[in-house]
């Protein structure tokens, strides 16, 4: 059975404000090209492999105990692993978080000084441990993640023995149970990446966020397409990791609240990270998604 007449018409609109945010966003980076950028950041892709690991079919055993994985993961002598959910989501590649990080990291290693080398950092509902195993392989000197999913916590900890890593620490914690008596003071860089949107209060969030914060606070979030400050209200259930951890009420900002909620819990010092490249994923190229980069007041050359 098709869609209903009426729900046509607003399918086809929402297509076609998409498809004009997309190019109004491709011809601002074209324009912007010759704008002075951060010098880039790569990945550290294939992830490495710590010698006398576990071996291709452990590994892959591994992999295999659990059902589902958001994040794809690929490792030194072509073992590779796609993305993985219990609902009915496309398998994904690593595209998606290389591109990400390609965008997020060279802004954030040139504001901590040209180097994640001594810093401490925080990764704030780290899911399979992505971002923070990135930090340290970026020489990061302490790297703490934690998720309120045991079997998301799990599969970091796999990770990490593969990589072989000891200075990464991944725990089992909630995020409304996050303070800095809790995870051993705070950190010179916190991520925030991915999650504001699967909370309730994000005045709250970006609350505890801060005083988890030394010097620098990187914000990533899905948004809510509006012209006015918002937040829109909606219901998640906890139906597979790509969602919240529990069922309840989820507030999803608008671009132009950002600021606010910012300057509400007391931080001015921040930008929008730019689009520079169209190598990007949809949400970001339809103002779906996008993400800050916030210095704590403070900090040092704050």
């Amino acid at each position: 059975m098709g869609l209903h007449p009426k729900k046509q018409a607003r399918r086809l609109l929402q297509v076609l404000s998409e498809a004009r945010r997309k190019h109004r966003n491709l011809r601002h980076i074209a324009r912007d090209r010759d704008v002075p950028r951060p010098p880039p950041v790569a990945p550290v892709w294939p992830l490495p492999r710590r010698p006398g690991g576990p071996s291709d079919e452990e590994i892959r055993a591994a992999f295999a105990r659990h059902d589902a994985w958001h994040y794809a993961f690929q490792f030194e002598g072509d073992v590779c692993f796609s993305s993985s959910h219990r609902i009915p989501l496309p398998a994904r590649g690593p595209q998606r978080p290389l591109q990400r990080f390609r965008h997020l990291m060279p802004w954030l290693v040139q504001a901590a000084g040209g180097s994640l080398a001594g810093k401490r950092v925080l990764d704030i509902a780290c899911n399979s441990g992505f971002w923070s195993i990135q930090c340290a392989l970026l020489g990061a000197r302490e790297v703490v993640g934690f998720d309120a999913r045991p079997e998301l916590v799990e599969q970091a900890k796999l990770i990490r023995s593969i990589v072989g890593l000891e200075h990464v620490d991944f725990r089992v914690l909630d995020f409304w149970a996050m303070r800095p008596e809790a995870l051993g003071g705070p950190f010179d860089v916190v991520l925030n990446l991915g999650i504001l949107y699967h909370l309730p209060n994000p005045i709250e969030a970006l609350a505890r966020t801060r005083a988890m914060a030394r010097e620098w606070i990187l914000l990533d979030t899905a948004l809510y397409v509006a012209k006015a400050a918002v937040l829109r209200v909606e219901w998640e259930e906890p139906l597979d990791i790509h969602y919240a951890a529990a069922a309840g009420v989820i507030m999803r900002p608008s671009r132009r609240s950002i600021p606010l909620l910012l300057r509400h819990v007391g931080l001015s010092d921040w930008m929008e990270i730019p689009l520079c490249t169209p190598d990007m994923p949809a949400d970001y190229l339809t103002d779906r998604r996008a993400s800050w980069l916030i210095r704590v007041p403070g900090s040092r050359g704050a």
